[in-house]
């Protein structure tokens, strides 16, 4: 349930549309389900989630609207002539599909109960986006006059999206009466002289033709992309289509996450000692267990693709120059990743994430320092690793996303101390690996003391780092040249340009932007092969490995072990 109210309306009982039945609004469900499979989530985010009121005897109905924004809604009517025109023209891109699912006879009640609403005020701006309150109800108790929601239509949603109608006959027009013949009357036969008719030769044609070819040559010629009339349009370089594809593929791969638990969970055996096996003979985290009876060895190697992640504290990166000495994974993501903190000219700022991808250099998303990027704007880096804040520049960037197909940014610093990831390129699949997302979400740094610090002047205050784990869902191409990696862990505002990291200590991503779903939000990270072809051309070499992770862990103490099973 979505948790940010918007508004409440006073409705009457007959006020509601009714599909099969039932009023749209009970259907929310069903409507939200059809719209993310047909349409895509960000239409389905148009309709604001309703909570019902049926009221009683002393008090009529009310529906409470709700939106998983945080933003406070903004009526279309108070937005600037620019924003509004934005604000129409995505609804009118998105409404769209509601079109076909409408002359659909399946679907046609749910989609054209939806797209029913209280009046022309309907339509509310929520941060970005706009938003569809009051939906599923006809004012003046016609909620089933079905004959009134055709004109009620025209004068609300109907300015943003044009149904095919589907009932009625189209009237017949009226017979057109023939105009009265006045009576001729007779006359005497004239002879008149007939005019003597010259023959046109073929070579007349000639100086005709050739001036209708040059001047469609001349048109076709303006008319042509890039000419005098209309210049050549780029195309996006991320489409909606491809959008929409993506995240057919997530639901895909979300159904195949579930069925691959639902299959290890039924035949997991608990053996006599405590310990869980799943059917492929290892345990959730990916661990060959000891045979019964003999105490485990202290550090072991796990499947990186194990049921359940380990925790990122426990994972430990073996010293290549001495087998003795490891270092934990969450010491290694730790020393790497930094605070990045972009301020504009006119005093407003950003913060966002990086990491270190050379001795002095910081890899970040373009989005995250864009508005430091004009006159007067400044980037400081800050982290674990840094003895002060470092002001940085900007060496090389690419973006926004939507319209260059990358949002890279790569800064330098004065300080040349600091320790760099080691980055994967993988040769196979990454889906179902485990990684760990790392970096400085906005609402974790809203309640940290070090970061109130640190805006409060203190230079030596570095705010603590945010680690989330999950597993890569799947891998989707979703521009020409952009290929990211959909992961399941937590994300927010504030990780964009963090470091995804398998569990090998390695860049696999670039944390860049999140798509909000009903139960949990799934984080994009553009992958490293892009982010490398970025980085051609740059003083940046960082070191590719590109062999398959085995991670390895430190155990957990095995305690007091049952005897063997008799």
């Amino acid at each position: 349930m979505a948790d940010h109210f918007l508004s409440k309306t006073r409705v009457a009982p007959q006020d509601f549309v009714e599909a099969g039945g039932t009023p749209v609004l009970e259907r929310y469900d069903a409507l939200q389900a059809l719209l993310n499979e047909r349409a895509g989530p960000e239409v389905a985010a148009l309709f604001a989630e309703p909570l019902i009121s049926h009221g009683n005897d002393a008090a009529p109905p009310t529906v409470a609207w709700y939106a998983e924004t945080t933003a406070e809604p903004r009526a279309l009517s108070s937005l600037s002539p620019a924003e509004r025109d934005r604000a129409e023209a995505y609804l009118a891109d998105h409404l769209r599909p509601l079109r076909a699912l409408a002359e659909e006879p399946q679907n046609a009640d749910l989609a054209l109960g939806a797209l029913s609403t209280y009046g022309r005020d309907d339509v509310v701006m929520v941060g970005d986006r706009p938003m569809i309150i009051n939906w599923g109800l006809m004012p003046d108790c016609h909620g089933a006059n079905v004959s009134s929601r055709p004109e009620h239509f025209a004068g609300t949603l109907g300015r943003y999206l044009t149904l095919t109608p589907t009932t009625g006959k189209t009237p017949k027009p009226a017979p057109v009466a023939a105009p009265p013949v006045a009576p001729v009357a007779a006359a005497a036969p004239v002879v008149a002289d007939v005019p003597v008719q010259r023959r046109i030769t073929r070579l007349a044609w000639i100086p005709l033709l050739i001036l209708l070819l040059l001047a469609g040559g001349f048109l076709a010629w303006l008319l042509m992309p890039g000419s005098r009339l209309f210049h050549a349009a780029e195309p996006p370089a991320i489409t909606e289509e491809a959008t929409l594809r993506a995240a057919r593929e997530l639901n895909d791969s979300l159904r195949e996450r579930r069925e691959t638990l639902a299959t290890a969970l039924e035949g997991a055996m608990c053996r006599a000692d405590g310990m869980l096996v799943l059917p492929d003979g290892l345990t959730p985290e990916g661990l060959t267990p000891p045979a019964l009876g003999v105490q485990p060895e202290s550090r072991a190697s796990i499947a990186p693709d194990a049921l359940l992640p380990s925790s990122s504290a426990r994972v430990v990166i073996p010293d290549a120059t001495d087998p003795e000495a490891a270092t934990d994974l969450l010491a290694v993501i730790e020393a790497r990743t930094v605070l990045v903190l972009a301020s504009a000219g006119n005093g407003k700022g950003a913060t966002g994430s990086g990491f270190v991808i050379g001795p002095d250099l910081i890899m970040t998303n373009q989005h995250v320092v864009a508005a430091a990027m004009t006159a007067g704007g400044q980037i400081l880096v800050t982290g674990g690793s840094l003895e002060t804040p470092q002001v940085a520049t900007v060496v090389k960037s690419q973006g926004p996303l939507m319209e260059t197909g990358g949002d890279f940014a790569l800064l330098q610093i004065a300080d040349t101390g600091v320790s760099a990831f080691q980055v994967h390129v993988p040769q196979s699949s990454l889906k179902l690996s485990n990684v760990v997302a790392a970096g400085y979400p906005g609402d974790v740094l809203a309640s940290d003391i070090n970061f109130a610090a640190l805006k409060a002047g203190d230079l030596e205050a570095v705010p603590g780092l945010t680690v989330t784990e999950g597993i890569v869902n799947t891998e989707q191409q979703i521009g020409s040249q952009t290929h990211v990696l959909m992961h399941s862990a937590a994300l927010s505002s504030g990780n964009s340009g963090g470091p995804l990291v398998d569990m090998c200590g390695r860049l696999v991503g670039v944390n860049t932007f999140v798509r909000a779903g009903r139960l949990q939000n799934r984080g994009f990270a553009l992958t490293t092969a892009d982010m490398m072809a970025f980085l051609q051309g740059t003083t940046a070499a960082p070191t590719v490995d590109s062999a398959a992770c085995s991670p390895v862990v430190q155990r957990a103490e095995a305690g007091a072990r049952k005897a063997e099973a008799e």
